[in-house]
């Protein structure tokens, strides 16, 4: 087995590791002292934060883990633009294009064989799925992006500066968090209205979550050696 279907294989075990082992809601009057049952019982009757910061009202087990990467306001943006037929396709298409392009610059900078194995995947998997989608919008008369926007060119722009262990990082850090918001979009585009995006996002939803799950692998991998470079460059 490779290193990368090492790191597939664990963070799938360990997804269903933490749904197995996840105990049950406490009760108030398991505490051990009267104080300590009044103080579980006053936490457990306060509000939620009625902003949305709090990760809990997250809509779904996906959505609550993006928050480590991304605000609520992010994984609202990104709600919001797949419940559109219209903004579904375009935010769907220059992400897409984004992922494509950013899986190439890996391909060609990268000499970490786990990134280059997961830039392969996105490369291969974003690009049939952009050619999906295009062709169920052009049906429709929804006008496809061809080409990248002044956001996501920047954002091309800003890795391909990186090199070595830094460029791992920037990229699985970047791979994590557009995946998170990727998958609020395809959650709410799988409710569209119109039937055939709503299919397209029922389809290829779960090929999203396999992909976000890879990419948090992925930066745990490359964060710990880009933390381990930077010290022992600092300790020469």
């Amino acid at each position: 087995m490779n290193a990368f279907s090492t790191v597939t294989a664990a963070a799938l075990l360990a997804a269903g590791v933490a749904t197995a082992q996840t105990p049950p809601q406490s009760d108030p009057s398991a505490a051990s002292s009267p104080s300590q049952r009044q103080a579980t019982g006053s936490a457990a009757s306060e509000s939620p934060t009625p902003n949305g910061a709090d990760p809990g009202a997250a809509s779904s087990p996906h959505q609550h883990q993006a928050m480590k990467h991304s605000t609520s306001a992010d994984m609202q943006e990104a709600a919001t633009a797949g419940a559109t037929p219209e903004t579904f396709v375009k935010t769907a298409a220059q992400d897409g294009m984004t992922e494509v392009a950013l899986a190439k610059l890996a391909l060609s900078k990268s000499s970490n064989d786990e990134v280059k194995q997961f830039a392969q995947k996105m490369e291969q998997d974003h690009t049939q799925a952009d050619q999906q989608l295009g062709s169920i919008a052009r049906t429709k008369g929804i006008a496809v992006p061809t080409q990248l926007d002044a956001k996501h060119q920047a954002m091309v722009k800003s890795l391909s500066g990186k090199s070595g262990a830094d460029f791992d990082s920037a990229y699985a850090t970047h791979m994590a968090k557009g995946h998170a918001k990727a998958v609020a979009l395809f959650e709410a585009a799988a409710k569209s209205s119109d039937p055939d995006l709503a299919a397209f996002a029922q389809k290829t939803l779960p090929t999203i979550e396999v992909h976000k799950q890879l990419a948090d692998s992925l930066e745990a991998s490359t964060g710990s050696r880009s933390a381990s470079a930077q010290g022992g460059s600092q300790t020469r």
